[in-house]
């Protein structure tokens, strides 16, 4: 004797909504963290030594790695003469360079700075105590 007549077919389909609903968010949040792990401050280890230097809030503030490339507003650049075109013209320039960076990634930078007309430039170091 049968207590059931039919069988019931398994369901072998799998919902892909929710899959690709947190691919999705994973792709969100991985763009929005790289865009902000950009943004932040580069470090690097500056020489020792000089004079404190009054500053104040208007200042340019670059960065040059050991390795040559130039830091500034949140972007890379590779070429003094690419940076050059978004630099303000009447503020003053503050370069912080690795104290491990080449001089002539230093040296190009400055002479690009002042063939384009900046004159108040200033190289950042640590101060001595």
């Amino acid at each position: 004797m049968r207590i059931r007549e039919t069988r019931k077919k398994l369901i072998a389909d799998i919902n892909l909504s929710p899959i690709l609903d947190l691919s999705l968010m994973l792709v969100i949040f991985l763009a929005v963290t790289t865009e902000f792990i950009s943004g932040g401050e580069i470090k690097v280890q500056v020489p020792k030594g000089g004079a404190a230097v009054v500053t104040t809030r208007d200042v340019v503030k670059i960065i040059v790695d050991k390795w040559g490339k130039i830091y500034y507003d949140g972007k890379v650049y590779s070429d003094p003469v690419k940076l050059i075109k978004h630099l303000p013209r009447n503020r003053p320039v503050f370069i912080k360079a690795d104290r491990e960076t080449p001089y002539l990634y230093v040296f190009s930078l400055l002479d690009t700075l002042r063939k384009s007309g900046i004159k108040k430039v200033s190289l950042v170091g640590q101060r001595v105590e």
